[in-house]
């Protein structure tokens, strides 16, 4: 079966994946940018991804840390099923484990989220803009915290390599749906603010007393150094990381 079509399967029940979505994966598939995280189960669906670079330019400095893929429940430790019902992911868009999530909210209706170091932040309920806002270019979508800056401007703060755009993906949104490429956020009537809603929410069936550990803190829930922190902070920082955090897991 497709990308897409496993998405929409594997979608907790009331939940849809947006037309827009859809075929955004289908040309991402067919361009052949589909893969498996490295050493993981390819039976299993929630292993798969989709890239928004071809295979040569996916792992370059410089890139934007897209990764279409599916996961049931926010990135939390051990969340209880009333919360894994309505929430999935569906990409990776930080190298320290922010997503793109869904979130289906009391009265039915569905709204894209962004977790950002396990917080949920607002974002834009347009399919087509959340695509434009991924194509902008910004080295982890997830983790960015000023609307208003440029990709080139958040990369140049962070010390990051300047951004490489995913220039083909870019071009197929703008021919498909009609709409350019933004340079900033803020362009698109993102904010990232704090998504006071589902923050009560989950304050309610996730009380603090019932807060997982923070990560790094305990040996099943380790701070994880992806290949895309290590490029981003470099041995510098992510020796600090190492001094920091008492259980760790680094990317190969």
């Amino acid at each position: 079966m497709s990308f897409a079509t496993d998405m929409k399967a594997a979608l907790p029940e009331g939940m849809h994946l947006p037309d827009a979505f859809a075929r955004t994966f289908d040309w991402l598939e067919a361009q052949g940018w589909r893969d498996v995280f490295a050493r993981q189960d390819a039976d299993v669906f929630a292993n798969h991804y989709l890239s928004v670079y071809p295979p040569e330019d996916r792992d370059r400095h410089g890139t934007s840390y897209v990764l279409f893929s599916f996961e049931a429940g926010p990135p939390f430790h051990q969340p209880p099923p009333e919360v894994v019902a309505r929430v999935a992911r569906l990409g990776k868009i930080a190298g320290d484990g922010g997503t793109l999530s869904l979130w289906l909210d009391d009265n039915g209706s569905q709204h894209f989220v962004v977790f950002n170091h396990g917080e949920p932040q607002e974002l834009i309920d347009d399919p087509v803009k959340v695509l434009q806002f991924l194509a902008i270019g910004y080295s982890e979508p997830g983790a960015m915290t000023d609307p208003m800056q440029t990709a080139t401007e958040q990369a140049a703060q962070d010390m990051a390599a300047p951004p490489i755009l995913p220039n083909a993906f870019r071009t197929f949104l703008t021919e498909t749906f009609g709409v350019a490429i933004p340079e900033r956020a803020a362009d698109l009537g993102i904010t990232m603010a704090p998504h006071a809603t589902i923050n009560a929410w989950l304050d309610d069936v996730m009380p603090l007393t019932d807060a997982p550990p923070m990560p790094g803190t305990t040996p099943d829930n380790p701070f994880i150094i992806t290949r895309a922190l290590a490029e981003a902070f470099g041995e510098e920082g992510v020796q600090s990381m190492r001094d920091t955090f008492e259980y760790i897991v680094e990317e190969e």
